[in-house]
């Protein structure tokens, strides 16, 4: 690797980056001062945060990414517990914080615009810089006699990407090989790493064990619906989901395990057909996921849409009529929950025989009425025999 990478921040600072390989002169500002609340504007005055931007063709998005860098001070490995005696969802996943606030993508129904509100811009996310010590704390964390093989560890899933900001982050470069070395991982954990992005390349010759690859996907005219748009063109900020298709061909090819995310399932007319179609060319292409994992739409608080409006963000196309309180989200009702994730079951079974279903954050009613009742998820390590 070179010696160096260059990220230009405001006021003509440059931050060294000594394990990055690419040099690159960004757009410093991309977004108003006016466009700033009074936190965020007070951070970057005390210089906690510092503003860059990430080139297109290095974040795989069709505009630069604006984005913030700070320093992480509290511990980065994060343990939440997101069941209760309703809801299913097992504590054995940790997440690597390498961001805070939603990621850029502009997501719309992204539960991260309520947890920080005024605090953090989804238009410019905050990334943390200091990686030895984000590494430093995986390292602990894989030798802790605390740990089990069924346990593992996410970049940024519960907070971010994990592969939007790997050019300038090497996040993955740097654990995937601590993850592959029994010496350094020896109980055998497991990486999980989630994108919307299609930036698989820069996993390109990195061995390929305990890792776990996952993609949210979606038929292209139900991620329409919901997922991020520039809010001058709209037009959408994530990559057309034929490219991450191809990007999880690519991670399939290269040896990893590739799991798939379809969440939320959106109901809107001829959502069935959509789906039949987008699954069934999928397995004609050679795509072979171990995981399928589904979800409908849901919301953590009732506020998300007033934190839409208040950034900016354009309205969701379609979205459920009513969503009431049921275990630790507001869903849909349990007879429509039921009924939608039958269907897409049995489509997903039919196009992936050999794929674990299952489901994400629902309760035990809705579990045991579809049937899909599995332990592995997609944050879960499939280590049931160990």
């Amino acid at each position: 690797m070179a010696d160096h990478f260059n990220v230009h921040l405001q006021g003509n600072l440059f931050y060294n980056q000594p394990h990055l390989d690419q040099t690159s002169v960004l757009d410093p500002d991309a977004r108003s001062f006016k466009q700033r609340t009074a936190y965020i504007s007070e951070q970057i005055k005390k210089g906690e945060w510092r503003v860059g931007c990430i080139r297109a063709n290095e974040c795989g998005l069709t505009r630069d990414l604006p984005i913030f860098l700070a320093s992480r001070k509290t511990n980065p490995i994060v343990h939440d517990w997101h069941g209760d005696r309703n809801t299913y969802c097992p504590p054995l996943y940790w997440d690597l914080a390498i961001g805070s606030g939603p990621c850029g993508l502009g997501c719309r129904g992204c539960y991260l615009l309520g947890t920080f509100r005024d605090m953090r811009d989804p238009h410019q996310p905050l990334i943390y810089n200091n990686y030895s010590f984000l590494w430093e704390a995986v390292r602990k964390w894989l030798t802790s006699i605390d740990r089990r093989p069924w346990h593992s560890l996410g970049i940024g899933t519960d907070r971010s990407d994990s592969l939007l900001f790997e050019h300038i982050t090497g996040h993955a470069r740097h654990l995937i090989p601590m993850f592959a070395d029994p010496r350094k991982n020896p109980r055998g954990c497991m990486l999980l790493l989630l994108t919307k992005s299609k930036n698989i390349h820069y996993l390109e010759g990195l061995p390929t064990s305990n890792v776990m690859v996952s993609f949210s996907l979606n038929p292209e005219s139900i991620a329409d619906l919901w997922e991020g748009k520039w809010s001058d063109t709209m037009e959408r900020i994530t990559p057309p989901i034929d490219e991450r298709l191809t990007a999880a061909l690519e991670a399939q090819e290269m040896g990893f395990e590739i799991r798939w995310r379809i969440d939320p399932i959106l109901t809107l007319e001829g959502w069935e057909n959509a789906y039949q179609e987008f699954l069934s060319q999928a397995a004609d292409e050679g795509h072979r996921p171990t995981c399928i994992t589904l979800g409908t739409f849901r919301e953590n608080m009732p506020q998300l849409d007033y934190w839409r409006n208040f950034w900016g963000l354009p309205a969701m196309e379609w979205r459920p009529e009513v969503l009431r309180r049921d275990g630790t989200h507001y869903h849909s009702s349990p007879n429509y929950r039921i009924n939608t994730y039958k269907i897409i079951a049995a489509l997903c079974k039919k196009s992936f025989p050999d794929a674990t279903v299952s489901l994400c954050k629902e309760t035990r009613r809705i579990r045991q009425e579809t049937g899909l009742c599995s332990q592995v998820c997609n944050c879960l390590a499939d280590k049931r025999n160990t």
